[in-house]
């Protein structure tokens, strides 16, 4: 089945902002004003590139304080000509940035640049997802039985990284100090959430609560998640109910 006129000229005309301009394009194009067409062609070319970079200096923030403007500049070109936006929300744009990153000459000498990005990408996508609301304590500590299955909320990330960076993500934007090895070196687990509301909380796990956690994310009974946590004492894992009940972490129980 060919092509309709409309899909026809917007396939000239991604191809035409994305890689290069389609003489039957710009001959359909009228310019405007002292522009010709091509002209008005090339606006659209380098708004594209210009827009996907503001996409991703908005998520990454951080991670641009760190390159510095023309090292953040220079990714973005670079990324954007490898992975072309296919999304019509911007704000999708980005995911794969971090292992982008990772892969630069740059990351040699910034190891913790691709964790950074990880947990600034994480931290958009909480951001914009929607609060849920947790149990009540006193409710989930009367169901919550060694074969209940605990379901955590949609506003819940975990994430293990393999370098420290959740204080850099927090450093004064006006810090220009350098940043030290000794601030992102060693693993780091992590726990996003919402409560109800906006506000987006953090905390730093242990292994074995991170490890407990994610069994509890995959669905495993809540004798089974906390068998699985190796380390996990006794007390430890009240301690861990206890955040997860205060947290408002979990919806319902199965």
């Amino acid at each position: 089945m060919s092509a309709s006129p409309l899909e026809a000229l917007q396939r000239r005309f991604t191809r035409s902002v994305t890689f290069m301009a389609d003489p039957e394009l710009v001959a359909s194009v009228t310019g405007g004003g002292r522009l010709t067409a091509a002209e008005a062609v090339d606006v659209y070319r380098g708004g594209y590139p210009a827009r996907l970079t503001g996409a991703l200096g908005e998520t990454y923030e951080t991670c641009w304080r760190v390159l510095g403007d023309d090292g953040f500049f220079a990714a973005a070109r670079g990324f954007i000509a490898r992975f072309p936006s296919r999304s019509h929300d911007l704000s999708d744009y980005g995911a794969a940035f971090p292992e982008f990153l990772e892969s630069l000459p740059v990351a040699k000498d910034a190891p913790y640049l691709g964790d950074l990005a990880r947990f600034a990408w994480t931290f958009k996508e909480l951001f914009h997802a929607k609060p849920h609301a947790g149990l009540e304590p006193a409710l989930l500590a009367a169901q919550a039985r060694p074969e209940a299955v605990l379901r955590l909320g949609g506003a819940v990330r975990l994430l293990c990284l393999r370098h420290r960076v959740y204080s850099l993500f927090r450093r004064d934007e006006k810090d220009e100090t350098p940043v030290q090895e000794a601030e992102w070196k060693g693993e780091q687990r992590l726990i996003l959430y919402k409560k109800e509301g906006n506000p987006i909380f953090v905390r730093e796990l242990t292994a074995p609560e991170h490890a407990a956690l994610t069994a509890l994310a995959a669905g495993l009974p809540l004798a089974d998640a906390l068998a699985a946590a190796e380390g996990l004492d006794e007390a430890g894992a009240r301690e861990l109910f206890a955040f997860v009940s205060a947290a408002g972490l979990v919806t319902h129980i199965e």
